[in-house]
């Protein structure tokens, strides 16, 4: 849990604040924003903001505690510690209607203090397991289309409904804020918390592989599950789909068409699903001390597959491969490189068949071991030419 006691002068942009906090961590802000440097392409991985190098895996251990200290101040706050308990009240079953599989809906009580309320759905293939698990967050608690295609192939799926803890809406405090008032979090760091509390309770299943956990969400939800596999290493399978701007795409690399920075953090948009630090860089994102990669980044040696339509410019597919092939290089370090995967379709800005069958397939590769015939699909780099 971050605490914070250093005061931030806003002097950069001409913005005035009150007192903010520093991180309880190795890294801390600078003393004033017009100290940070102009960082023209994509910033360093394997340097430390005291400017030494990352050398070998131990010393990038470090690097990634300085990372998740700076993304968070930066654009998504503070989260609350693991709570001491998650249980599930109010447990319902009945057969799914595809006919592979039980579904479940629960009431998760989250903290024993808080009492926080979170709906979750269980789609439960027959065969006893223990089982993969998909991971995926939606607006309330729904039985998504990709059910039946995992459960065919013996996948959990678990969908928690992200509007139980705070509403995607502006001025809005949620119930997870209420809950939890010391933090600082934006929407996205609540939802991204959310799908931590959901794994908590699968840890108690017998059911559920605990080693193969994925999460997986589209647009906004592909932002919170970028967010939570970078924090989270409990899932060793990331997937974002479609998440554009503040998800798997750039900052700085865009496509002509795509959503930036300055419009996505419009405080008469959806600023509030960040924290409001990282309106302080719209048009000026070249200050920004971070990237995209950095989170793609945190997952490795886990696994992380993009997913991204050609054709869906909004959400910048040129600077989602951008950040996946400068994250490329951490992968390596890890002897991991077939574990950075991108995919890209044709068509619109959706949650496909295409998308659920290519994020089966890399979860079959990568958690049970079954090789595809064509790996390099999930080698896609398209724009690579125009990037470098």
């Amino acid at each position: 849990m971050l605490r914070f006691i250093l005061l931030i002068r806003l002097c950069f942009l001409g913005i005035c604040s009150d007192a903010v906090a520093q991180p309880d961590v190795p890294w801390s802000p600078p003393n004033s924003l017009v100290d940070l440097p102009t960082i023209k392409h994509l910033p360093p991985l394997f340097t430390f903001e005291n400017g030494q190098q990352v050398k070998g895996i131990e010393n990038w251990t470090k690097r990634r505690e300085e990372i998740k200290s700076m993304i968070q101040y930066y654009a998504y706050g503070s989260l609350p510690e693991r709570p001491d308990q998650v249980i599930a009240v109010n447990i319902k079953r009945h057969p799914d209607p595809s006919g592979l599989g039980t579904e479940e809906h629960l009431t998760l009580i989250i903290g024993s203090k808080q009492k926080l309320r979170l709906r979750v759905a269980l789609y439960l293939p027959h065969s006893p397991g223990p089982h993969p698990v998909i991971v995926r967050e939606e607006a309330v608690r729904v039985r998504t289309p990709s059910v039946p295609l995992y459960l065919s192939h013996d996948y959990i799926v678990a969908v928690y409904a992200r509007h139980d803890l705070d509403l995607d809406q502006n001025n809005s405090i949620g119930p997870a804020q209420n809950a939890w008032p010391d933090e600082d979090w934006a929407t996205l760091a609540v939802w991204a918390w959310g799908a931590m509390r959901v794994v908590d309770y699968l840890e108690t299943r017998k059911e559920v592989d605990r080693k193969h956990i994925a999460i997986n969400g589209h647009s906004r939800g592909g932002k919170v599950a970028l967010l939570a596999g970078a924090l989270d290493e409990r899932f060793s399978l990331v997937a974002p789909n479609g998440s554009g701007c503040g998800g798997a795409g750039s900052y700085r690399i865009l496509d002509q068409k795509c959503e930036t920075l300055e419009a996505i953090t419009d405080p008469k948009r959806f600023s509030y699903w960040f924290h409001s630090r990282l309106r302080w860089f719209a048009g000026h994102e070249d200050q920004l001390p971070f990237d995209q990669h950095f989170l793609k980044a945190l997952i490795a040696p886990r696994a992380l597959l993009c997913t991204d339509s050609l054709d869906d410019h909004w959400a910048n597919p040129t600077g989602t491969e951008a950040t996946s092939l400068a994250a490329q290089k951490v992968f390596t370090l890890f002897n991991a490189a077939e574990k950075n995967g991108l995919h890209f379709r044709r068509g619109p800005h959706d949650s496909t068949q295409e998308d659920w069958k290519a994020l089966l397939d890399f979860a079959e590769w990568h958690f049970r071991g079954k090789r595809p015939d064509n790996p390099e699909r999930f080698r896609q780099s398209p724009f690579k030419d125009s990037i470098q």
